[in-house]
């Protein structure tokens, strides 16, 4: 396998190229010859010249091709150009296909299947697709390719757009579309295909919930319009400056993979368009691209990629790493360039497969490497490092500070957020547990009664209040009752199970929420608790602690509120309160005597 690159710029210099290859691209052990064009010009007319030319000069070529969000060619970055990246291989295949978003496909799932089925087979080694159409559903195509297929390799990415004048396009030899996807499917037995990706951006700001969502359009994020949380967070204005939303995307964790999603358009409800999809209910954290994390990840890469006799490199990569890391982004395309010859593009979501699943990626880079067993052409050079820049012996030590800027910025903006985070944790505990005896609050209480009350399970409430405090306040002083109260909450979360909730609701009284409660959970976590302060007055011979107690439960789908059920709990706590009322006044009093007595006693002595 080789591959050669080349920037198109004329007819002429194309034709040029090929005879100055012509060793390597009309070589007789060839068996295939697969042309990616990555081209900045999203002109239908350009491209299809532009293919009819290539395949004047190579007629055994398969192209498949995407307009792009800037270009990649022997590891360097450009914008507005067109790279033809030539592959040669002894001993693979190649199937290419052109498959039109059209009516004949009952849904996106449904056209996967058909790419899957038409280019897929139990040799494939890996598929790489490019596609193109804001309305097709790309991560439900990617789903249905993995439904036919979930071993085969994915990767490419959705088409970008440098000018943003015409339609992104994409193009599979001389078919051009811009609603659709071309793919092209490598196999053969000892074809060798490794699939990388790594993120690098840093989450930054409170975690919030996606709240109202259709597919890719995102209406609120914690309620509030999607667009007014950029604004408020970021200073996005959508009349001058959201072009920079998309290097601040939202990241979310599905299923323990973490993705980015990147904004794409606004609408005048300021719902907002992303790249990919988000579902309701997910949560998502603003996010900002962490020059030293990219170092680091595009070091590991290297590393990962060194261990392996890589042949051919293509990165498909997203547009908002362009936009973030500006002339620095040659610092994640210039070290693989010394693994193999390295060419790709910048996309508007990336597609990567992962453990049997495809996922659409946004702001991430992916890197496909590919060798031919046995064929190895490229070795990095010895005593060479991968990481050290493509430049000259004397570098410009001005320019290079530029890196040292963004990763110090990375480093203040991620000390202050977690300065802010642990302040907020700190607040946040303080705004839903009392202070003075560690257990939750009314505020706490009235939130989980609601998120209960919308629940279809059963819920306990117990009640519980201390008999004659006021007493202990006037005879003994407050230091003595706080004292009391702070042991009946100990008592109390001792006695509950760890999912229920322990409040103080007020004074002297605590409450408890006990989830998918029975009668004889409620009846026994009482008894418990009345256990509890037994002992402990038992115990503590100056101590007068007495407690009523009532439960009353909601079943399962019974339709009455938990506001009934506290009313029910609470009136009969009173009714324990009443029963024994006279019989505590009457021990209360009996042990302020013998407090008296003995206090007299000390003092005789």
């Amino acid at each position: 396998m080789k591959t050669i690159n080349t920037y198109y710029e004329d007819q002429q210099n194309f034709a040029e190229f090929v005879r100055q290859h012509q060793d390597i691209l009309f070589s007789p052990e060839n068996t295939a010859i697969l042309v990616q064009v990555f081209c900045g010009r999203n002109e239908a007319e350009y491209l299809r010249t532009l293919a009819a030319g290539i395949l004047a000069e190579l007629p055994l070529a398969q192209i498949i091709g995407t307009t792009t969000s800037g270009e990649i060619m022997n590891g360097e970055v450009s914008g507005l150009e067109t790279v033809v990246s030539m592959t040669v291989f002894q001993q693979a295949t190649i199937r290419v296909g052109c498959f039109h978003k059209g009516d004949q496909y009952e849904d996106d799932v449904a056209l996967g299947r058909h790419i899957a089925a038409t280019l897929g087979s139990d040799s494939a080694k890996v598929l790489i697709l490019f596609g193109a159409g804001k309305s097709v559903k790309t991560a439900l195509v990617l789903k249905g390719i993995e439904a036919d297929n979930p071993q085969l390799l994915v990767a490419g990415g959705n088409a970008g757009n440098n000018s943003k004048l015409n339609p992104e396009l994409v193009l599979c030899n001389q078919d051009i579309i811009d609603f659709g996807f071309v793919g092209a499917v490598l196999e053969g037995k000892d074809l060798s295909a490794c699939l990388y990706s790594h993120l690098g951006w840093q989450t930054i700001g409170k975690e919030m919930t996606i709240t109202k969502v259709q597919g890719n359009r995102v209406f609120t994020i914690n309620g509030l319009p999607a667009y007014q949380i950029y604004r408020r967070y970021l200073g996005i204005d959508k009349n001058c400056n959201f072009h920079n939303a998309v290097e601040f995307p939202l990241i979310l964790n599905r299923n323990g993979f973490l993705m980015a999603r990147t904004p794409r358009d606004y609408y005048e409800d300021d719902s907002l368009e992303f790249f990919g999809d988000v579902e309701e209910g997910e949560k998502v954290r603003l996010s900002f691209g962490d020059a030293g994390l990219i170092s680091e990840m595009i070091e590991q890469l290297c590393r990962e990629i060194q261990q392996i006799d890589a042949e051919s490199i293509f990165v498909y990569s997203c547009e908002s790493r362009r936009g973030f890391l500006q002339d620095l982004s040659n610092s994640e395309t210039r070290p693989l360039q010394k693994l193999a010859p390295t060419s790709g593009y910048f996309t508007a979501g990336e597609y990567y497969h992962s453990k049997g699943t495809n996922h659409l990626l946004n702001a991430t880079m992916t890197v496909l490497v590919l060798a031919e067993a046995g064929k190895s052409i490229h070795q990095p050079e010895e005593n060479t490092s991968c990481f050290t820049p493509a430049c000259p012996a004397y570098p410009d030590s001005v320019a290079e500070r530029s890196t040292g800027v963004l990763k110090a910025l990375t480093h203040l903006i991620n000390a202050v957020t977690a300065e802010l985070e642990a302040a907020n944790q700190d607040l946040n505990y303080i705004g839903l547990h009392d202070s003075l005896t560690g257990a939750y609050n009314r505020t706490f209480f009235d939130q989980e009664m609601k998120r209960l009350e919308k629940m279809d399970d059963s819920v306990g409430i117990i009640i519980c209040d201390m008999d004659c405090l006021k007493i202990v306040n006037d005879t003994l002083g407050h230091e003595a009752g706080d004292r009391m109260i702070r042991l009946i909450a100990k008592i109390m979360m001792e006695s509950c199970r760890k999912e229920d909730f322990v409040a103080r609701i007020g004074g002297d009284e605590f409450a408890v929420l006990v989830q998918r409660a029975t009668q004889t959970d409620l009846a026994s976590i009482s008894a418990t608790i009345k256990a509890g302060v037994q002992k402990t007055r038992a115990l503590l011979t100056d101590n007068l602690l007495y407690l009523s107690v009532g439960f009353a439960q909601r079943e399962k789908d019974s339709g009455r509120s938990l506001r009934e059920v506290f009313t029910a709990a609470d009136k009969a706590m009173y009714k324990h309160k009443l029963k024994n009322k006279k019989q505590v006044r009457t021990d209360v009093m009996r042990s302020f005597a013998q407090m008296k007595l003995q206090a007299v006693d000390v003092r005789s002595k």
